[in-house]
């Protein structure tokens, strides 16, 4: 295989090929390959020629160590595959040979190699030849004396690597499944779902770099002296996100495993797992970051962005007429305030907030919301990133990003983003947006196909458009004028909480109030 490999940078390949496979067992003229191919009417120096190499063993240099090898194409590893499967055909200990690997790469298709060895290479007799040399009733081919075969793998073709190979495989396809089944069952999440069932079928992929009859084979399920040891703390689950986390560490210390083991295979193979194990921790985050943003805004529905009021009179009375109005969440959104006199109504409002059981979020500024002891900090594009706000309010607090496209809306979840704001969907009376950068009812659509983490449509939302925002996907939404400047904020906070909650609007709560006879 370093032969193959050689042969492959010195063709400037980006991964091993037949072709090197074939080379690398001519390099070596006293293996039992160069034997055969003499015997069938073609020297290793005349097969180098004729497939149009450098006779002789290569003399490139060893890539530098931190250059991965080259990784081997489909091919070689179905060639490796079939070689394998020749070696055990006569002995189940066989190690695998170099007239193993001569039938492995003469059993995969090479147009190349047809092309090029038939005219001297008497390739259908040779491969009759090799497939009766491994025929189980057959007498096994036995090296040259002194010579030792080529091992590919060492001690991956034991039983024992074969039992923790398949165990830890068994694992993390468990550990992921469950995983699966509470983003979609639990969370109905589309988005995560999706990528765990890719992650999941990437797994199965890499999987098949490994024998499928050794990992079967080397399966002992009764013997295995770890099923009938069991902690504490395996047997108890105090609630369906201790499952979650329980079955995430499971996939990736199985992940873990294989890719040590898998080393054992082919380098190549150890690092697509370790790449899965990465992979693994990403979703775990993005997984449990869900968990966290819907106990804080799951129920939420209706979010009111006060802001541009002349007094803190203005301000409280804004406030307790939306909370009483049934808003979910208040957003207190500044600009060009003194930091002092901003942190002095970020904290008036929390007490407002607080007493309403409603949730506080601050826009822009994590310093001044985790000051205020607000629930959380809504960030722009333009503002700080999530990882340099998590570093200031914490771990608890939620984070919100607004987001006016889709590659926006999976970066943010990427970054670990608790909700998100979807839009400008329509004009705004509060913030001027130019025609290209409203994002439309397109946008809502696509949050809906994309995630059910908390997200609220935002931009120019009112009562008379919500109807269309609704058939969208949207079950949120963030308002200002519609309720800030609103001659009764309360009631326009509660026709739209009502909307929200699929109830009919009352017809005038205030009015009735004010006119106990009105009927």
């Amino acid at each position: 295989m370093t032969h193959a490999r050689a042969r492959a940078r010195g063709r400037q390949s980006p991964a091993v090929e037949p072709l090197d496979l074939l080379a690398g067992l001519a390099d070596d003229e006293d293996s039992q390959a160069a034997t055969l191919l003499t015997q069938f009417g073609m020297a290793p120096a005349d097969l180098l020629k004729a497939l149009g190499l450098e006779v002789g063993e290569p003399a490139w240099p060893e890539p530098p160590p931190q250059v991965q090898a080259l990784p081997l194409s489909n091919e070689v590893m179905s060639a490796l595959s079939h070689a394998a499967s020749r070696a055990r055909a006569v002995d189940r200990g066989a190690d695998v040979g170099t007239e193993h690997l001569l039938a492995g790469v003469l059993a995969v298709p090479s147009p190349l190699i047809e092309e090029r060895l038939a005219p001297g290479l008497d390739l259908v007799r040779l491969r009759e030849h090799l497939e009766h040399t491994f025929d189980p009733v057959a007498e096994p081919i036995a090296p040259p004396e002194g010579m030792a075969p080529l091992d590919l793998s060492d001690a991956a073709r034991s039983v024992e690597i074969g039992r923790i190979l398949d165990a830890s495989a068994n694992r993390a396809r468990e550990g992921l499944r469950v995983a699966e089944d509470y983003v979609r069952f639990v969370l109905d999440d589309p988005g995560l779902t999706r990528r765990l069932k890719e992650v999941r079928h990437r797994l199965a992929d890499a999987l098949r770099g490994f024998d499928a009859d050794l990992l079967i084979g080397s399966r002992e399920t009764r013997e295995d002296v770890g099923t009938h040891i069991m902690t504490h703390s395996e047997g108890v689950r105090e609630n369906p996100r201790a499952v979650l986390t329980a079955n995430f560490k499971r996939a990736a210390e199985a992940l873990r495993t294989l890719e040590e083991y898998g080393k054992l295979v082919d380098v190549w193979l150890g690092g697509r797992f370790e790449i899965l194990r990465y992979d693994v921790y990403t979703l775990e985050k993005l997984t449990l970051t869900a968990v966290h943003a819907y106990r804080g805004l799951g129920e939420a529905r209706l979010m009111v962005l006060v802001g541009g009021l002349k007094t803190m009179g203005d301000l409280t009375w804004v406030v307790g007429e939306a909370l009483e109005g049934g808003a979910d969440v208040i957003q207190l959104r500044e600009k060009g305030l003194p930091d002092r006199e901003l942190l002095s109504r970020a904290r008036e409002v929390r007490i407002l907030t607080a007493q309403a059981k409603a949730r506080f979020i601050l826009n822009d500024r994590p310093d001044l919301a985790k000051l205020a002891s607000a629930d959380g900090v809504h960030l722009g594009q333009d503002d700080v990133s999530v990882r340099d706000a998590r570093r200031i309010v914490g771990p608890n607090m939620l984070i919100g990003v607004s987001t006016h496209d889709r590659p926006q809306l999976d970066a943010a979840i990427l970054a670990g983003a608790n909700y998100l704001g979807v839009g400008p969907v329509f004009p705004s009376a509060t913030k001027d947006f130019a025609e290209p950068e409203l994002a439309g009812l397109a946008h809502v659509r696509a949050a809906a196909e994309m995630t059910s983490l908390p997200w609220f449509a935002i931009g120019g939302i009112g009562e008379e458009n919500l109807g269309r925002v609704l058939e969208a996907g949207a079950s949120r939404i963030a308002v200002s004028a519609a309720v800030v400047r609103a001659d009764r904020p309360r009631r326009a906070a509660a026709r739209l909480k009502a909307r929200l909650e699929g109830r009919a609007p009352e017809r005038d709560a205030e009015s009735a109030d004010e006119d106990p006879h009105d009927d």
